[in-house]
């Protein structure tokens, strides 16, 4: 069968692997699924018995569980993709005992296409934070109102009378949607004309559309006199419909014999597929077939696998009772042969049919329908100026259309049946999403110093590229939006940073590289391009939003520590007044974004450190006061009691507004009208813009409230900051991947976006070590201290080149880096936490070894 036979596996390959820890709670299995025809094929359903995901992990939750696929064609490709796309799935007990039997879902293949497939489990409570909602794609229910048994897609709706006459019949759709439980509804006629759909077939005394008969003495015999009739629903879902009948004691001509017929109906299909079990002798000759309609003349093969079909004005006309066709409507109904793929075709008084045995008694076929008014009605909305409260409605035509065209294309059914896709398991074991292929090849280690090396070497690349550029532009010329000289993203392997207008809100991290690198150093050029690059964001402050304080801590505070320049120390001194004037007294936050805005994000922590100095410096407790006040309500709202870390909050500011701004970055907005009935200054709700979902943990934000809440812990040694810094470090230690370079989303894992986030785990090591020397306990300092170095030692071995010796990029990119997902590259805040924990981790050293 073309959708229902398990390819044989094939044998097995190996997924990367790694020696470190493995990534906690999600695994996958991979899986190369291949169509072997010139043809492409839609939504091409896909079985896999559990039985065969369990020798490859015994451990699967097959209960809770995504399937992903990319567009490659190897596991070296899907590795390299960066992103995969989710596709409905199911899972299906077929007979009832409580287990899983078989993993179902469909995939759109072109012309020998072979795509990877990887399914990823774990428990409910990691699954489910990050699987899509499926839509109901296919329906089955037993009914009195419908006289029997019904399964459904959008496309069609059958039914078999649950009585003697045993017939199977169709209700025809005009709009692509489930109708069942209206058609099952009391007092709902389905018999009437409907711009949905209707029972548009007349089945009469015929054995009806693909029910399954005996052949006996030259007559047919229906499932009529049976000792017992029972049915199951076994599933339903976005994928598949299952419905099952037996007939017990069939007296099936001059023997009794039970039969078991199962139906599937999958998702979006026209047709549903028929397997039948029995104990009847090999000799023994079922049929099934089409009504004998002399206003749709019968279709035969004339080669290979048997099909039959009828095509014409077979659509009865509205109404109970009524009889006739509607003229210049035509149906197509058709059969192909399964198992047996021949049968012999033969015709009695009121059917078409065909006959066969079943071997070891069991035979199936696919029946369908193809209406030409299929999706007649379908409705999708456009813009219509002229209509105020709703938008026009077009109603585009999908159906088959000729006696020709159903024709072929009920030869593309007979083709695709003989020619099914393969599926072949390439996993060993199930395995964590690998970490990018060319950071899992061995490399030299290397020390601190050679890494702060090669962060300088790429340093002087930039400064002296830029520095005519920037040189040409007069000091308040340029903006967050406005001038050529700053960056924020770079190319993994060549080290350009692309070009951006304006310095953004990181343009300050560029400038705090070159004042570490003058510290470092002594070496003048670095102090004239800090100074240069500097002096095009002095003047600004009271322009910027919450980001002033990432913008002049880095760049300001950082001069004035260096040089004692009075410019610098007033421009620190004024972006800490920016930062207060952003804050709001009834929500205890500073915004974001704007004076009495609504929401505030995990990032504000890390701009807290423009306060703290311009509480050491002035000696005025307003700052330390203020940014008390930010911490604590951001432990309160922000930090999960997990320890995970929600990215941003949205609160009544004071006026109540129901129209509140979705910020993924300073500039882009998305708007929302919300009902707000919170009092003056309380949550509204929380979101996570740049990690996977809302209830997800965006891993730099993890890092930004690590980090921040240590910084905010040193200047105040407040007990909640300590306490709300070790439990995040803790959440973060316990879901780092092996190589302790965490994916761009600690909840997603690489399943739907392959980023890891080489920027997050330079803020996460800097700030695991600055955590390490506030701890009492000292088991926690050391462990503490110890993931500092390990995902330090990671960044610079394996993700800064050069990582082996055949690198041939230049020195010193930090890549995999991740702003915004899928994008994948160096960053220039990567750039600036790396050489800033190296700094950190050189300047330990002594100190580890005087204690």
């Amino acid at each position: 069968m073309r959708n229902l036979i398990f390819a044989a596996f094939l044998g097995f390959g190996l997924l990367f692997t790694t020696t470190a820890r493995a990534t906690p709670g999600l695994a996958g299995i991979k899986i190369a699924i291949t169509n072997p025809s010139g043809r492409q094929r839609r939504a091409e359903p896909v079985v896999i018995p559990i039985a065969e995901l369990r020798r490859i992990a015994p451990d699967l939750h097959a209960g809770s569980l995504i399937v992903t696929v990319t567009r490659t064609s190897d596991l070296q490709q899907d590795a390299g993709a960066p992103q995969a796309a989710e596709i409905p799935s199911q899972i299906d007990d077929l007979d009832d005992d409580g287990k899983a039997d078989e993993l179902a879902f469909q995939l759109d293949l072109q012309p020998h296409e072979t795509c990877m497939v990887t399914v990823t489990y774990g428990k409910p409570n990691r699954i489910l934070k990050i699987r899509g909602d499926y839509p109901a794609g296919t329906d089955a229910l037993f009914a009195k109102r419908i006289q029997g048994l019904g399964w459904e897609s959008d496309k069609n709706a059958w039914r078999i009378y649950f009585d003697p006459r045993n017939a199977i019949d169709l209700y025809g759709k005009k709009r692509s949607m489930l109708l069942l439980k209206r058609f099952a509804t009391a007092e709902y006629d389905y018999h009437d004309e409907s711009p949905d759909g209707r029972d548009i077939y007349d089945i009469g005394s015929a054995i009806g559309i693909g029910a399954v008969a005996a052949w006996h003495d030259g007559k047919v015999i229906k499932a009529a006199d049976v000792a017992k009739r029972s049915y199951r629903v076994i599933s339903t879902g976005p994928v598949r419909a299952i419905v099952e009948i037996t007939y017990e004691g069939w007296s099936a001509g001059d023997r009794k014999i039970t039969v078991q017929s199962r139906v599937t109906q999958w998702a979006g299909e026209r047709g549903f597929y028929q397997t039948i079990t029995s104990d009847a002798a090999s000799d023994f000759t079922f049929a099934t077939g089409l009504p004998l309609k002399h206003e749709a003349p019968v279709i035969h093969s004339t080669a290979g696998r048997t099909w039959m079909a009828s095509w014409g004005e077979q659509v009865v006309k509205p109404g109970a009772g009524t009889t006739g066709p509607v003229a210049g409507t035509n149906l197509g109904l058709g059969l192909v042969m399964i198992m047996p793929s021949a049968a012999t075709a033969v015709d009695d008084p009121g059917n078409h049919l065909l006959t066969f045995s079943a071997s070891e008694g069991k035979a199936g076929w696919y029946t369908l329908a193809a209406w030409d008014q299929e999706g007649g009605n379908d409705r999708v909305m456009v813009a219509n100026p002229e209509m105020q409260e709703r938008a026009s409605l077009v109603t585009p035509h999908r159906g088959v259309r000729s006696k020709d065209e159903f024709s072929q294309f009920m030869q593309r059914i007979a083709d695709d049946l003989g020619n099914p896709a393969q599926v072949k398991i390439l996993s060993s074991t199930a395995s964590p999403q690998p970490a990018p292929a060319e950071t899992l090849s061995r490399s030299t280690p290397k020390t601190y110093a050679q890494a702060i090396g090669l962060l300088q070497q790429e340093i002087d690349r930039t400064a002296t590229r830029w520095e005519p550029i920037v040189s040409a532009s007069a000091p308040g010329t340029m903006s967050t939006s406005k001038g050529l000289g700053f960056f924020v993203d770079g190319d993994n392997q060549t080290g350009e940073w692309k070009k951006r207008d304006g310095y953004f809100w990181t343009g300050g991290f560029w400038v705090g590289e070159l004042w570490k690198m003058y510290s470092r150093t002594h070496d003048e050029k670095y102090r004239r391009w800090a100074e240069l690059w500097n002096s095009r964001l002095v003047g600004a402050e009271a322009q910027q939003n919450h980001d002033a304080g990432f913008l002049y801590y880095y760049s300001s505070v950082f001069g004035y520590q260096q040089t004692g320049s009075a410019e610098l120390k007033e421009s620190g001194l004024r972006a800490a007044q920016r930062v207060a004037q952003l804050f709001n007294p009834r929500s205890q936050l500073i915004a974001a974004w704007e004076v009495s805005g609504d929401d505030s994000i995990i990032d504000t922590m890390m701009n807290l450190q423009i306060l703290w100095w311009a509480d050491r410096q002035t000696g005025d407790p307003k700052w330390r006061e203020l940014g008390m006040q930010h911490a604590r309500r951001t432990a309160e709202w922000f930090i999960r009691p997990d320890g995970s870390v929600a990215q941003s909050v949205h609160y009544n500011p004071g006026d109540g507004r129901q129209h509140v701004e979705l910020r993924g970055g300073s500039t882009r907005t998305t708007t929302l009208d919300i009902p707000n009935q919170t009092a003056s200054g309380d949550l509204l709700f929380r979101h996570t813009h740049q990690g996977f979902d809302s209830g997800t943990t965006w891993s730099r934000g993890a890092g930004w409230a690590l980090y921040g809440f240590s910084r905010a812990y040193e200047a105040t040694r407040d007990p909640v900051m300590l306490s709300t810094a070790v439990k995040v470090a803790d959440y973060v230690l316990g879901e780092l991947p092996e190589d302790g370079i965490p994916w761009y989303d600690f909840d997603d894992q690489g399943v739907h976006y392959r980023n890891r986030d080489t920027s997050a785990a330079a803020i996460i090591s800097g700030g695991l070590l600055g955590l390490s020397h506030q701890v009492a306990d000292p088991e926690k300092a050391a462990l503490y201290r110890g993931e500092s170095r390990r995902i330090a030692q990671s960044l610079i071995d394996r993700y800064l080149s050069p990582v082996g010796g055949d690198d041939p990029s230049p020195p010193g990119i930090l890549r995999h880096a991740c702003g915004t997902r899928p994008a994948d590259g160096m960053l220039i805040y990567g750039q600036y936490y790396l050489l800033e924990t190296l700094l950190a981790l050189e300047a330990d050293e002594p100190q580890r070894s005087s204690h």
